[in-house]
């Protein structure tokens, strides 16, 4: 097993890979009925994130609190003394067990209170789960990666493309865009499919939400519309007060103008993730939030159309 090297290149892991999620029968990610496979680590650290256990680049430890009896099982079990008893809950002391990578105060967890959020998996066991799905898809359906961010893991994430290219699987990917050129360059040879999202088209006001600018994503987006051949689909989640005013939405219709990308989905927020920050730890803040009303989705949609940029929402999507 080649050992494990985190940083902005990626999680090398060799024919490895950290997964988090496997779906099957998705309608959403692409077109026809697809198998999503979701791979740990991201470079942005989004508000509103649906799924916060993707984030961290290694597995995080999940704690449903509705299961535990608070019997001290795993404070015993514990090598790094981060979980105790205060007040009668269990707490979990994340600085502590973040470099923990053995994950024992799971073995008498009895209850399955305590979890990991992903799992090392090869690549054979994951062409073999898409190959069994295939029969499922439909002649327009096949493969998208997701996340976090699916490019970090790049050595896995190509060799499991090439098989699928090879295969005759249509593929996909769902991209935060926040990688190095060269992750992109190693895999748009066998993709079909690219949805990037663009969170912002103001860098501050992009790092104010996700952690990060966003000059990476620009140029990167920048590049694969002149490189890549495949579908390039712009994707916006639109965050109400964020990036729906007036000035957000000038500033993708002169970017997507300037990078000649015609189509864009919108993607209204959502809340369907939030259960999901008390799992690891963390407390959900989009919660005063709305979703954006349909009107609202409309007039947005009116925007780019009379843009000359054909225009999907939600649901409505180029496929």
């Amino acid at each position: 097993m080649h050992a494990l090297v985190l940083n902005f290149t990626g999680i090398k892991v060799g024919k490895e890979a950290y997964i988090f999620d496997i779906q099957g029968l998705s309608v959403h990610d692409g077109p026809g009925c697809r198998t999503l496979v979701f791979l740990q680590g991201c470079t942005l650290n989004c508000s509103w994130c649906s799924n916060p256990e993707g984030i961290s680049l290694s597995p995080n430890l999940l704690y449903n609190s509705d299961k535990c009896r608070l019997d001290g099982n795993c404070i015993e079990d514990c090598q790094f003394d981060a979980i105790r008893i205060e007040d009668n809950k269990l707490i979990i002391i994340r600085a502590l067990c973040k470099d923990c990578n053995d994950y024992s105060c799971l073995k008498n967890c009895y209850t399955k209170a305590l979890s990991i959020s992903a799992n090392k998996t090869q690549v054979d066991k994951v062409f073999s789960i898409i190959n069994r799905d295939r029969q499922f898809w439909g002649q327009d359906g096949g493969i998208t990666f997701s996340g976090g961010e699916p490019l970090l893991q790049i050595d896995f994430v190509e060799e499991l493309l090439q098989r699928c290219h090879d295969a005759f699987i249509h593929t996909a990917v769902e991209t935060c865009g926040n990688i190095p050129w060269r992750n992109f360059q190693r895999t748009i040879p066998y993709l079909d499919w690219i949805f990037m999202d663009i969170k912002h088209p103001d860098s501050a006001k992009h790092h104010s939400m996700t952690g990060v600018g966003n000059e990476t994503i620009l140029a990167n987006a920048e590049n694969l519309a002149r490189e890549f051949d495949g579908r390039l689909i712009v994707r916006i989640p639109v965050v109400p007060g964020f990036n729906d005013t007036e000035e957000a939405l000038e500033g993708y219709k002169d970017f997507l103008a300037f990078i000649n990308v015609k189509e864009v989905n919108l993607l209204p927020l959502h809340h369907l993730g939030r259960e999901k920050y008390k799992l690891v730890g963390k407390k959900y803040i989009m919660n005063s939030l709305k979703t954006p009303s349909q009107k609202r989705m409309k007039e947005i949609e009116d925007v780019f159309f009379k843009a000359g940029i054909t225009c999907y929402s939600g649901s409505s999507t180029p496929f």
